[in-house]
């Protein structure tokens, strides 16, 4: 029986695919500009046929979730509005520039670049955190790798990083209704908000207290979140919250567990819980881990071979499922696409 996706879906699934493609075409092109640059082959050992179409298999199942999500009100379409496209291809050779650092770095096996800029942050961070995650310049410590992060995480995952950003956002709709009025969020490890404008599209009427702790990232997250309200923007550490008890009514992150270590991730759940309301909600997304896929398991494998990611292995055979139930949160729900999950739990009354 062939399923007739309404003309909405069709629009928004369309510019979705168009979006992915274009992001797809970059993301192979970057090995050939450091062929040319470097005379190294990457190895395409990871990148088999069958892999390959497992995994744009599961890309496509989650922009057409995205889609639909879209049309049942989860979220407005503005979410898929587009930025400028002379400030997009004019990132690109920068992308391209840094690419060629990135790949000089990983045959070294050099974590520790920094340059004179962010060498001024070290000292006030803990030891997990300072290191050039991903091989990236700067780390998470320069208005550069600010500015280049969001679209490097975009050729990274095929143009799929903001869809999987958003399966976070039905599950927290289904336990917390509405526009957000009277709701006061947290965003733990908000990096350059673009979680906090999503979630702020879909709450409109929500306050939302943005933290993370790299100074750079949280400037560059208040330019890009400039046009809303109702937002606070606060550096600190998600193990070390600087807020009272039971102050929030969702405490939430993305993309951030993974490049924690295991009692880090214990220490920042344990915060979430402490500032949460009695029967409020901690919600995240993050990386597949073992138990979740077995058609990608063969990407958490590569992933922390082709970057550096040294929390990453233990991450994935540590389910985040554990860690909440431990800390005594209760009614987790998930739901997964394409290489992430989201989680959502509540804090017992």
């Amino acid at each position: 029986m062939k399923i007739k996706i309404p003309y909405q879906d069709k629009v928004t699934l369309g510019y979705s695919l168009a979006r992915s493609a274009g992001f797809a075409v970059q993301q192979l092109s970057l090995p050939f500009f450091e062929f040319v640059t470097t005379g190294r082959r990457k190895s395409h050992h990871a990148l088999e046929p069958q892999k390959m179409r497992a995994a744009y298999a599961e890309l496509f199942k989650l922009l057409k979730r995205d889609s639909e999500n879209i049309a049942k009100g989860y979220y407005p379409v503005e979410v898929l509005k587009p930025e400028k496209v002379a400030q997009h291809f004019l990132r690109y050779p920068r992308i391209i520039y840094d690419g060629y650092a990135i790949s000089k770095r990983r045959s070294e096996k050099d974590a520790r670049d920094f340059s004179e800029e962010a060498e001024n942050f070290l000292k006030d961070l803990p030891e997990y955190y300072q290191r050039n995650f991903h091989f990236q310049t700067g780390g998470y410590l320069t208005r550069q790798s600010a500015e280049l992060y969001e679209h490097q995480v975009e050729i990274l995952f095929s143009g799929a990083a903001d869809a999987m950003r958003r399966l976070i956002i039905p599950l927290v709709k289904e336990a917390l209704p509405g526009d957000g009025s009277g709701l006061h969020f947290l965003e733990v490890g908000a990096g350059t908000g673009r979680l906090t404008r999503f979630m702020k599209l879909a709450y409109p009427k929500a306050k939302i207290t943005v933290l993370d702790l790299s100074y750079p990232y949280l400037k560059k997250a208040q330019d890009n979140l400039h046009e809303f309200d109702r937002l606070d923007f606060v550096q600190g550490a998600a193990e070390d919250l600087p807020f009272q008890d039971a102050k929030f009514d969702f405490v939430y992150s993305c993309f951030l567990f993974h490049e924690l270590p295991h009692e880090i991730r214990r220490q920042v759940i344990g915060e979430g819980f402490r500032v949460l309301k009695p029967g409020g909600c901690y919600g995240l997304v993050d990386s597949l881990q073992k138990e979740d896929t077995k058609d990608l398991e063969w990407a958490l494998e590569q992933f922390p071979v082709d970057f550096h990611e040294p929390f990453y292995k233990n991450y994935t055979m540590n389910p985040m499922e554990g860690l909440l139930a431990a800390q005594g949160f209760t009614d987790i729900r998930r739901d997964q696409g394409f290489f992430a999950k989201a989680l959502l739990a509540r804090r017992g009354l």
